[in-house]
């Protein structure tokens, strides 16, 4: 990668770790998932300069996130990683390869990347971070799982859609594209 590339990265990576201190829950019932819009940034990246330019501007918001690790600790940042990944690499696919409707192509990304989270919590966080299997914890919770699964894939979509619109906006507003496609010749 080239100096410019690597710079806009880190400073990108920077920007979406100072959105993370803007969170908040959206649903009530599930309060440890919080909205946060710095995949915003993320996605603006990977869609004006790349897959690997969005990958590792994941990558320096997930570091520098880790020294400010809030209720979820470790778990809830490689959480994040991981559904980060699992949206780009959605997004990036579809855009590339089957070059649907970009709106389409948010709605299944965010969609793919809740499904994803959604085992990922079943099978790996919700144990760790409780110390109990998930069927307890949601019980306990006083829902079912299948309310607990639509939940999850609500907050994923509600949380990656919102994110890929503000991106969407910036990228129609700004001049991040051209910029970014002007230094991919250079």
């Amino acid at each position: 990668m080239h100096g410019r590339r690597v710079a806009v990265i880190g400073i990108f990576g920077a920007l979406s770790f100072l959105l993370t201190f803007i969170e908040f829950p959206i649903i009530p019932l599930l309060p440890f998932l919080k909205f946060d819009p710095s995949d915003s940034i993320i996605i603006l990246v990977t869609m004006g300069y790349g897959f690997l330019p969005g990958f590792f501007t994941l990558l320096v918001k997930s570091f520098l996130f880790i020294f400010r690790a809030g209720d979820g600790g470790l778990i809830g940042i490689f959480m994040n990683f991981v559904a980060g990944t699992v949206f780009i690499s959605t997004l990036y696919v579809i855009r590339n390869y089957l070059k649907l409707n970009i709106w389409l192509n948010y709605l299944i990304s965010s969609l793919i990347t809740g499904m994803v989270a959604y085992a990922m919590n079943f099978y790996l966080a919700i144990p760790v971070y409780t110390n109990q299997a998930t069927p307890q914890f949601v019980s306990n919770m006083g829902i079912s799982l299948q309310l607990f699964f639509y939940l999850v894939l609500l907050f994923n979509f509600i949380k990656f859609f919102a994110n890929s619109s503000i991106s969407h906006f910036l990228l129609k507003k700004t001049k991040i594209t051209s910029f970014a496609q002007t230094n991919k010749k250079n």
